[in-house]
Parts: structure tokens; C-alpha cells; sequence
């Protein structure tokens, strides 16, 4: 198959987040696998127009959405629609000439409405939704002086309407998690049935002895270990209380807190506020090729979402690098842990019993109280579950024949409105 990616995020590009992951991970290993897959995607940074990364031909466009503003981005669209069709000419992905493209394979509503515009009609499309891009968009904003509120409102809206249309142009729809298939139908109504297939983790990469950076002290009490972009639906102010409370039932406790954004200078004023600054590390950005070794440093690693956790790429990354995770029962991250059953070497506080501060803590705790020889027993048991349960290649088998019925015409056929 030839299969034709329309995402908005790509890595290794600069500032790419979990959907760029999940597009770059899935594409190499269909590559491997014989296929020919081509991404589309916005250019970041300096980065160039084409390039081949690990087999897959890339190609972007610019779009400058930095600002957010809904009007400045729809008049840059003209030309970004005919940058797109270009290329999709050059692919045999538009019906004029020998068709080339098997599949369109849409991760993200704006690149994907280009693509969907500008492809031929009878090509099948499938959407992976990741998140809703309206809700990302509103809790985002709302933390931002510059977004007024009926700024929100309409860019929102346009959000909402984009992702409507790309939905109602796809003959498939895949989701990562039930939660997420849920939120789909919560925001763009029922009748949509989407393919349930959970991300991955890369096993070679994500393990025990990875690299040789090491954030976390061997010579001191329990660590922990959050990575996330410093944003306000990421629960960091819940963490820091959440810590307060451990460090005073385990004065040599620290917190490691790896990741940027705009919550940095907030969030060191509140440990010292809670009275954990001395015990609260705050590593900044971590480069991709040290996230391995800063994960298998920890003795626990934490997800403190407060809300829209799709998948949680990072709990599996952590699981693999053998260290047991406590989290928030926010969005799909139920899902990944459910399956890591309680044993002689791990506590049921896997997952909180909330989202609150309290229930973090206690989850905390239960890790802490254990001597290291269980924890460690424990994040053996998670990479040994996480290798047999969660390696990409798991993930690619599903996604394949996803895409081989829509290409061969067998999969079922989904109500839709009509493409516009």
C-alpha cells in the first residue's frame, strides 16, 4: 500500500508532541513492513520543505498558527491549499493522471482538510482522532490573557466545524482509547463507530539501562518523576500539593519535574510556597535522546492530569523503562493500567482514587512505604508486562488491517453526512 499521512505534527520536529510520536513511530514501521507511506505536514522550525526520515518522504507547508487567531491562520490558507495539491499531484494522490495513493490516513483536522480538498474523491480516508481540537483549544486558552472570551467562542467553533468536516469526509475513524472514542461521540455526536487501537511504546529504546543520563541521585530517598509540557490541564499544582504531603511522611523524598511551558515561573513560586523548593527539582526541557535514561532513573514516575489524557504515550514509556507509574484516573490512562494487576510487588495504588491532591498523595505513599527491592520487583514486572502488551509493532498489526479492508473495499460502510 501507498498510504498518504495528513498530520500537523511530526517528529522529529521541533516542538512536536505525542501525535507527531505516534505518526513517526506507526509510518517507520509500515515502512519496514513494505509499504510506502508519505507525510504531510506543517513545517516547524528549520526544518526543510522535503526530506526522508526513516524511509517515509515528508513534505510540509507553511502555516504560522502561533498565534491562534483563526483569522490569521484562514488567510494563509490560500496558499498552503495550493502547496498541498501540488503535492499531492506529484504523489498520484489527486485522480488526474495514474492514481499512486492507496489510502489517506488523516491525524489532524487542518492538514487533513487540505488534503481531503485537494485528494480525489474515491480515495478511502481514515482518521485517527487524537483529541478533539475545539477542547484542546478552550482549556489552552482559557489560562491566556489574549483570548478573550468571545474570541474563544469563535475560534472554538471554527475548530469544531473543521474537525466535522474532515470527520464527515473519512470512511474510518480509529481512536487510541474508549475514553476517546467516547469524547468523539460527546463532541461530534453518535454514529460514528470508531476502531479502538492503543498507542505503543518502542521496548529497544524505553529500557532499564538507557543512556547514561542520570537526573536522579542513587544516594537519596524515593525519587519521582513527572514528564510534561508545563501546561494547566497537565495537574502540576496538583503534583507540588500532592508532594507536600509526601515529603512530610518521607522527609528524603524528591520530586524531579522535566518539561517547559508557560506554568514554569507559577509553578517554582508554589514549591516554595508549599515549603518543597529544596526538595523539588525542576530539569527544564529534556532532550528526546535523554528521556530514556531520565525515565529509568526514577523510582517512580507520576501522571497528575487533571484532564484530556487521550492515551498517555509517556505512562507506557515509563512502564518500559521498568518504573512503576502512579496516575490520575483522567481519560485513557485507566485503560493502560488496568491490565497491570495487583501483585506481591505492586500496590493497588497504581492509579489514584482521584484527581485531587489527597488521593495523588496517598497513591504516592503507598509507592514510597515500600522497600526499594519491591519497587524495583515492580518496574520489572511493568516492563515485562509493557514488552508482551504494548510494543508498537502490536499497534501496527492492528493499524494495518485497518487500512488493508478500507483499500480492498471490505470495510464496513459508516453513515456520514456528505463530503463538502
Amino acid at each position: 500500500m501507498h498510504l498518504l499521512t495528513a498530520t500537523h505534527d511530526l517528529y522529529p520536529d521541533p516542538g512536536s508532541g505525542g501525535t507527531g510520536r505516534y505518526v513517526y513511530e506507526t509510518a517507520r514501521r509500515l515502512v519496514d513492513r513494505g509499504h510506502r507511506v508519505s507525510v504531510l505536514t506543517r513545517r516547524r522550525g528549520d526544518v526543510p520543505e522535503r526530506e526522508r526520515i526513516d524511509g517515509v518522504d515528508v513534505r510540509r507547508y507553511d502555516v504560522d498558527v502561533a498565534g491562534e487567531s483563526a483569522p490569521s491562520i484562514a488567510a494563509q490558507l490560500p496558499r498552503a491549499r495550493r502547496t498541498v495539491a501540488g503535492f499531492l499531484e506529484e504523489l498520484g494522490a489527486t485522480g488526474r493522471g495514474d492514481a499512486d495513493v492507496d489510502l489517506l490516513s488523516f491525524q489532524g483536522p487542518l492538514t487533513s482538510l487540505l488534503a481531503h480538498r485537494a485528494a480525489a474523491p474515491d480515495l478511502p480516508r481514515v482518521y485517527t482522532f487524537h483529541s478533539p481540537w475545539s477542547t484542546e483549544y478552550r482549556i489552552r486558552a482559557r489560562h491566556e490573557a489574549n483570548h478573550g472570551t468571545a474570541r474563544r467562542r469563535i475560534n472554538a467553533l471554527l475548530r469544531r466545524r473543521v474537525e466535522s468536516r474532515v470527520l464527515a469526509a473519512s470512511d474510518g475513524v480509529v481512536t487510541l482509547s474508549e475514553y476517546m472514542a467516547d469524547r468523539l461521540a460527546a463532541v461530534h455526536g453518535d454514529g460514528i463507530d470508531p476502531s479502538v487501537v492503543p498507542g505503543g511504546v518502542d521496548v529497544d529504546r524505553y529500557a532499564p539501562d538507557a543512556g547514561s543520563f542520570r537526573p536522579v541521585s542513587d544516594d537519596e530517598g524515593v525519587s519521582f518523576l513527572t514528564v510534561r509540557r508545563l501546561s494547566p490541564r497537565m495537574g502540576h499544582a496538583t503534583l507540588l500539593e500532592a508532594f507536600a504531603s509526601v515529603a512530610e511522611r518521607h522527609p528524603d523524598a524528591r520530586l524531579y519535574v522535566a518539561g517547559d511551558g508557560p506554568l514554569r515561573d507559577e509553578l517554582r513560586r508554589r514549591a516554595g510556597r508549599l515549603g518543597v523548593a529544596d526538595r523539588t527539582t525542576f530539569l527544564g526541557y529534556v532532550p528526546d535522546a535523554d528521556l530514556p535514561a531520565a525515565h529509568a532513573s526514577a523510582d517512580v514516575f507520576v501522571l497528575p492530569t487533571r484532564r484530556l489524557e487521550g492515551f498517555g504515550l509517556a505512562t507506557l514509556e515509563a512502564l518500559a523503562s521498568g518504573t512503576p507509574v502512579v496516575a490520575t484516573p483522567v481519560g485513557g490512562t485507566p485503560e493502560v493500567l488496568r491490565s497491570y494487576v495487583e501483585g506481591d510487588d505492586r500496590p493497588a495504588a497504581t492509579l489514584a482514587d482521584g484527581a485531587d491532591a489527597g488521593s495523588l498523595a496517598r497513591a504516592m505513599n503507598a509507592w514510597a512505604d515500600l522497600p526499594p527491592e519491591r519497587r524495583r520487583n515492580a518496574g520489572r514486572a511493568c516492563r515485562e508486562h509493557t514488552v508482551d502488551r504494548f510494543r508498537w509493532e502490536r499497534t501496527v498489526d492492528e493499524l494495518e488491517a485497518v487500512y488493508a479492508a478500507h483499500v480492498e473495499g471490505e470495510a464496513p460502510a459508516r453513515p456520514a453526512p456528505p463530503r463538502r
